[in-house]
Formats: C-alpha cells, sequence, structure tokens
C-alpha cells in the first residue's frame, strides 16, 4: 500500500463545505472523483479537518492510500489540475510514509479572517466581512482573553468533545492593509464555529454591545452557555497545517 499527502487550495463560495454529503457538491467529493477517474478504483481522502460551507483553503492538506504506486507524480498532478473543478487546484502531492496522517499527525494549524473597513468591493463580495463603523482598535485589544490553554465550549457548537472542549490558541496576530484588518489565529487544532465565533464576539465588544466580563465569563466557564455571535463563513481561510 502506498500513502500520498497533497495539499491543495479551494475557494469555498461554489461547495457545499468540505466533507462528502449525498448529492451535494463538496471539496471531498470533487477531488474524489477525479483520484477514481485517474486511478480508476474507490479512493478515499483523509484531510487535516473539515472546514464549512463558505470557508476557504489557502494549504489544506490530505492523504489517501493507493494499492499502486504512482510513477510520475508531477505527471499525476497536471492530470488533476486539468480534470478538477477549476475552484480547487492541488498544490503538491508527495509520497509519504504510512505512519503520516494528515489530521492525527497535525501539530497544529493557522487560519486567516480577513475584515474590510473600507468600501463594499462587489468582486470581493465571497471573500470577505464587509463592516464599517467599527473601532478596529478594540477588536485587537479583546483579542488577549482568547489566546492560551482553556475550555472553548461555549464558542463551538460541537454537542460533545474527546477532549471536554480544551483547546490552546498559541497567538492571534494581525496586520494592516489598506482598509482591511488580517487576523491570523494559530492554535492547537480549531472546533466548529469557533474562530468565527470568536470573531463575532471580538465585533460585538467593538460595538459596545458587550464587556470584557462578558467574554471572561464565557471562557472556562463550567455552564454550557454558547455565544449567538458568529462572523460569516466567507472571510475566514485555512492558511496552514502544522506537522
Amino acid at each position: 500500500m502506498h500513502r500520498y499527502k497533497i495539499i491543495f487550495s479551494y475557494d469555498g463560495s461554489p461547495f457545499f463545505g468540505y466533507a462528502k454529503q449525498p448529492n451535494t457538491f463538496t471539496v471531498q467529493s470533487e477531488i474524489e472523483r477525479v483520484l477514481n477517474i485517474i486511478l480508476n478504483t474507490n479512493i478515499k481522502i483523509f484531510a487535516s479537518g473539515r472546514t464549512d460551507k463558505g470557508v476557504h483553503a489557502i494549504n489544506q492538506v490530505a492523504h489517501f492510500d493507493s494499492e499502486n504506486q504512482i510513477e510520475d507524480l508531477n505527471k499525476f498532478l497536471i492530470s488533476m489540475n486539468k480534470l478538477i473543478d477549476k475552484a480547487i487546484y492541488i498544490r503538491s502531492i508527495n509520497e509519504v510514509d504510512e505512519s503520516f496522517h494528515a489530521r492525527f499527525s497535525a501539530k497544529g494549524k493557522v487560519y486567516v479572517y480577513f475584515i474590510n473597513f473600507g468600501d463594499y468591493s462587489p468582486i470581493l463580495r465571497n471573500y470577505e466581512l464587509n463592516l464599517k463603523g467599527i473601532d478596529i482598535s478594540k477588536i485587537i485589544y479583546a483579542t488577549k482573553f482568547f489566546i492560551g490553554k482553556m475550555n472553548f465550549q461555549n464558542f463551538t457548537s460541537k454537542e460533545e468533545d474527546d477532549d471536554n472542549f480544551i483547546r490552546e490558541i498559541f497567538d492571534i496576530s494581525y496586520e494592516m492593509k489598506a482598509n482591511r484588518l488580517i487576523m491570523y489565529f494559530k492554535g492547537d487544532g480549531f472546533m466548529k464555529y469557533e474562530i468565527r465565533k470568536i470573531v463575532g464576539t471580538l465585533i460585538e465588544f467593538a460595538k459596545g454591545k458587550i464587556d470584557e466580563e462578558f467574554i471572561i465569563s464565557h471562557l472556562n466557564s463550567s455552564i454550557r452557555n454558547i455565544v449567538s455571535f458568529q462572523a460569516p463563513a466567507k472571510g475566514l481561510y485555512l492558511k496552514e497545517v502544522i506537522y
């Protein structure tokens, strides 16, 4: 058995999320469709994690197994990109040891969120959150509350979690480009809607709708009280998987 690691980008706009679902157009189903054609067998890919509908990826990682060795990986890569939907681009393919697992070997991830504080752009409407009249300094100030190892059960829609909703966010950094705030979230892993709920909470704080005590009380809480704030999927990108 031969194991292959692929790194790929995708525009999440046309897909119903990453994960394969019956009778729906997803990133996983499209990649598997192409692999099945080229390898003439049923292939299942295993990604570092799922992204929701509308979320994008710059460097998503997955692996798959094949009974037959791929002789020319460069030619195989070209064939994949020729057949696959143009909302996906396979950046690389390499043979790896069978001990490698795209999800379980990962040590961390970096996500990016884009907020445009300038004029609305119809061209970028599916790729950033447009938001005016917000104090950016307050968003940046409140990021400090989310850095560290803690219980994020009130910032995810997951009903159950093997790690009791404990995750560590190593760092939240940012940069300004023109009228855009680009936020980088680096952590050991993120749960469903976690970053979007954090960003949504930061925005509400910047608006003055909630205070510091609200944020602090919802972190490491023994009571499940999920925040209702959630930023749109379109501004979120999986930037990097760390191994």
